[in-house]
């Protein structure tokens, strides 16, 4: 690959430690071992990367889909050397051209709404509420009961 190009591609060869290292490139301040990120890897039925000509991980999406109706963008992560060159957006097609026809949703951060504006996406005019829980351990017997 000559010294300039950037790789796209899908799938999951990617090592927990190098999203890890992209995280911590963007400042996402939800901090995840790499048993989680690998766990959050393997989670996601698509998962696309982009590589500098070094191999290095440069780029990454992650998204989830019932194929019909809604497609929800896991992470989509492009490291702050590369930003603005068209990777986010390849990524995003790469999300498009699998569930093609499908709405694509991404919970998106402040700073970055004008480039999911200028990828077509939509802002709804009335405001949306997320709502999210952490983590919290379940109980066994609230399931028994909830069975039974």
């Amino acid at each position: 690959m000559p010294n300039n190009q950037i790789q796209i591609k899908t799938g999951k060869d990617i090592l927990a430690k190098e999203l890890a290292a992209l995280r911590g490139s963007v400042n996402w301040t939800h901090h995840a071992s790499c048993v989680d990120i690998e766990c959050s890897i393997d989670a996601y039925p698509f998962t696309a990367q982009a590589r500098n000509s070094a191999g290095e991980l440069i780029g990454y999406v992650s998204a989830f889909s019932d194929g019909v109706f809604i497609t929800m963008i896991g992470e989509l992560l492009v490291h702050p050397d590369y930003q603005r060159r068209g990777i986010g957006a390849a990524l995003l097609k790469r999300v498009a051209l699998r569930y093609p026809g499908v709405s694509i949703q991404a919970h998106c951060p402040s700073d970055g709404l004008s480039f999911f504006v200028s990828q077509g996406y939509a802002s709804p005019e009335q405001g949306v509420r997320v709502v999210s829980k952490n983590k919290t351990p379940v109980n066994e017997s609230v399931i028994a009961w909830a069975s039974g």
